[in-house]
């Protein structure tokens, strides 16, 4: 058994399934917003073979880079469409890697992005976390529940991954109204006919704007262990990835930039306002692994 496969595997069905101050009272999102997320990426991970007099094999990759989410139009619904641009910088199995794409995505009224095809499966299995804890938040009455337990899951091996969750506070995030969600737990696959055994345990915090339903960011660490008795090898991983949204911009209305009436003369046209900047970013990286960045007021 492919036991890199078998702990990505692992790690997938768990997540198979990123303001203005103005936004609280206006639509969701409106078309000419952009947002740009950082992201950064690290995976360390050791695999080794019983009865083997080989030293253990280690690697490490890292990732950074940025995803800016460029919307055109919203539907009737709030969900919203537009185009997803990643750009990526990093190294794994020692070798450089560079990722750039462009395609298309939608952001449902609760903050959830979905990109319209696949960037990188660890890009894709953090997105796809995000946007599942951003569903259990946007869905949360945190003011009478501030602590929960969030249960997952997992398609491909009969386990559920139990999360316990708990609001740390809100803090104002480039003008967000920011909430601070601790998220630690875990869940393992333990069957008595089945040579392979699988662990996870995931620790780490989510920042979400549950009055504007706007992802803001996350530092998750992942720990997994996969050991196939039948070979006698094992896959020890650790795996830390970081979403910072950098900025949140919004083109000013026809409203916002008419010239104000005036009985004089000569009128005179009022300065344009300028969008308050809003965190948005979203890097990707080929593995996770990097220090915790949490937004900063």
């Amino acid at each position: 058994m492919n036991h890199r496969l078998a702990m990505f595997v692992l790690c997938c069905a768990v997540v198979t399934i990123a303001g203005m101050p103005s936004l609280a009272d206006a639509p969701h999102l409106r078309p000419g917003d952009s947002f740009t997320y950082d992201i950064t990426v690290q995976v360390d991970e050791r695999s080794a073979q019983t009865g083997n007099h080989s030293k253990p094999q280690t690697d490490s990759s890292t990732g950074a880079g940025t995803a800016t989410l460029q919307i055109g139009t919203v539907g009737p619904d709030g969900t919203a469409n537009g185009t997803l641009n990643i750009q990526l910088i990093g190294y794994t199995h020692g070798q450089p890697v560079v990722l750039q794409r462009t395609l298309q995505a939608t952001v449902s009224p609760a903050g959830e992005i979905h990109p319209s095809g696949s960037i990188d499966p660890l890009i894709d299995q953090a997105i796809a976390l995000a946007n599942q804890s951003s569903r259990d938040i946007a869905a949360r009455d945190v003011r009478t529940q501030p602590r929960w337990r969030w249960l997952i899951p997992s398609p491909e091996y009969p386990m559920t991954i139990a999360l316990n969750r708990a609001v740390q506070g809100q803090q104002t995030y480039q003008g967000l109204p920011t909430l601070i969600v601790q998220t630690t737990g875990g869940g393992e696959y333990v069957a008595q006919n089945d040579p392979v055994q699988a662990s996870m345990n995931m620790a780490g915090t989510y920042y979400y704007d549950q009055q504007d339903g706007l992802f803001v960011g996350q530092a998750i660490r992942t720990d997994s262990i996969v050991q196939d008795a039948t070979s006698g090898s094992s896959v020890d991983s650790s795996s830390l990835v970081t979403i910072v949204l950098r900025q949140f911009s919004r083109l000013p209305t026809v409203e916002e930039v008419a010239p104000a009436a005036s009985a004089s003369p000569t009128p005179s046209a009022e300065p344009t306002q300028t969008p308050t900047p809003v965190p948005a970013q979203v890097a990707p990286s080929p593995y996770p692994t990097v220090p915790v960045v949490t937004p900063t007021p």
